[in-house]
This record gives C-alpha cells, structure tokens and sequence, in this order.
C-alpha cells in the first residue's frame, strides 16, 4: 500500500473493530502518524523496519536462551544501530511518531519499543509491552508462547528499549524509586503484560498530553477522538475532548459530549457541575451573531 492510498483515519478505525490480538501495532501507529502528517508514506517506513529484520537474523540466532538473545537485541538496537531515548527533548511529539523515531533513531520508551516489537517479531519472538508505571517496558519470550505475564511460569525477560538494556526485576525496582521520586511502593502486577489497545491507548495519550501542553487544541482534538474510538464509554477522554472542542470555540459540540457523560452516568460525581457546564456552553452557543 503507498501513500496515494493510505488513508490513516479510517483505516485506524476499521482497524479497532476486530480483535485485539489481529491489530499491527506497527500499522496503527502508523495510522497515528499519518494522521499528523499527511505526506506520510508508510513504505519507507516498513523499508527500514525490514533493514532492521534483515540485520537482526543476520546476527541473533534463536536457538540460544532468552538472555542472550535479549542481549544481543539490544546491541543491535541500540549500540550499533542507535536507537535510543531523547533525554534533551524527550517531550518533542516526533519522540512519538514511528516514522520519525525509525528516522532520527530517537524517542521514548513506549515508540521505542514498537521498533523492538517489529524485529523481535521478525526473529519469531514474542515481545509483548508491559505498562510499567511513567517508563514502558517490554517482555520478550520464545514465539510459541502464552502472553508472559508476571505471574505465570512462561519463561521471559524484561527488556528497557530507552537505555536499551535487559533489567532484573531488581532493576525494575530501581527504576521505579528514580521516577517517582520514592513516592511508589513497587508491586509485582507493575511487570505485567497489556494488550495493544492498553498500548495504543498509551501512546495516544501521551501526545494529547504533549499537544495540550502546548495548547495546540488541533493536533489535542484529533487525539481525543482517536482515544474515543478506543473506548468511547472512557469518561475523562471525553471530558477532555470537551475541554478542547471549548477552546476550538466548538461550544455545540462540546456541551454533546458533556451530556453523553451524564446520560451514561446520572448520578456520577460531579453531576451537577457538569450540568452548569453545560449550560454555560449552551449560552455561549446562543450569544453569538447571528
């Protein structure tokens, strides 16, 4: 498929109507992408993604154990190819668009691992994402297997695509300790796997963050919507969406969505500020020129 026929949107959609385990992660972080930027051509982005493949069976064999292989990935990856995290500009959104990463080599944890992901999954391994608190992680265990999990037997390792590097749940502990500052207790349930949409849901998330952030409420809105189709019943996405369509002046269509939450939830918490919001938006509508 090329460019002329990429039409990310509705593809992202159709997509999220199947099955968890049929989603391409890397398609639709491509659809995400695309969205962004509309020149997107997915094909180089596969090309070096194969270049990636190719160089991976060239030098990992499988047969050996899953540290060696997990080690000899992460030479790959990250030494000899570069492929690491953007500390200086770690909040720049290209940090969170599968092109770009495959193309400046830099991102964060969660786009860093899609590469993993991509080329572990060449070698036949299984690379399944794990949401470990504010630094994704990943697991990495024989093709022919389960969904590792933390609390199950299924032999894996832990693998941190960011410094690129095989971690011990020792390791794990540490990280944790550094990133919330020692304000987390560590709990076993941290290390283990989610499915691809948790992942999507993510990576969407941190760029509506990022977006808003720089109160870019276009590239926000887009996002929102993306995270809606994920779970259209999620509250505080739709809270958001309402929130930026406000800003985009959208006042109609934000007071809609405001009301979606209290026809679902009544009596939800807040209620009744929701129900002032939403006469606020309506007053707004009706205090325009005509």
């Amino acid at each position: 498929m090329n460019s002329s026929t990429f039409e990310p949107k509705a593809e992202f959609a159709a997509m999220l109507e199947g099955s968890d385990e049929a989603i391409n992660l890397i398609r639709a972080a491509l659809c995400i992408a695309g969205e962004h930027n509309p020149a997107l051509d997915p094909q180089e982005s596969y090309r070096r993604l194969e270049k990636l493949g190719d160089r991976a069976h060239a030098q990992i064999e499988t047969e050996q154990s899953l540290d060696d292989i997990a080690n000899k990935l992460c030479r790959l990856l990250y030494r000899q190819v570069g492929f690491c995290g953007d500390s200086k500009d770690y909040y720049n959104p290209d940090n969170s668009y599968i092109d770009r990463v495959l193309e400046t080599r830099r991102g964060i944890p969660i786009s860093l691992a899609l590469v993993y992901i991509s080329v572990g999954e060449a070698l036949g391994l299984r690379v399944d994402g794990v949401g470990f608190p504010a630094h994704f992680l990943l697991k990495l265990s024989h093709g022919d297997s389960k969904p590792a999990s933390q609390t199950d037997q299924t032999e894996s390792v832990l693998i941190d695509p960011f410094s690129g590097q095989v971690l011990s749940v020792d390791d794990c502990k540490d990280l944790l300790a550094v990133s919330s500052g020692n304000t987390m207790p560590f709990k076993a349930e941290y290390l283990q796997t989610i499915n691809k949409r948790a992942i999507l849901r993510r990576m969407l998330g941190n760029l509506k963050g990022i977006y808003l952030s720089k109160k870019d409420y276009v590239e926000a809105l887009s996002l929102c919507d993306r995270l809606l189709l994920l779970n259209k019943d999620a509250i505080q996405d739709r809270i958001d969406r309402a929130g930026v369509l406000e800003k985009l002046e959208c006042y109609e269509p934000a007071a809609q969505d405001l009301e979606q939450i209290l026809k679902s939830q009544p009596s939800m918490p807040g209620s009744q500020a929701l129900e002032r919001k939403i006469g606020e938006l309506r007053a707004q509508v009706q205090g325009r020129p005509h």
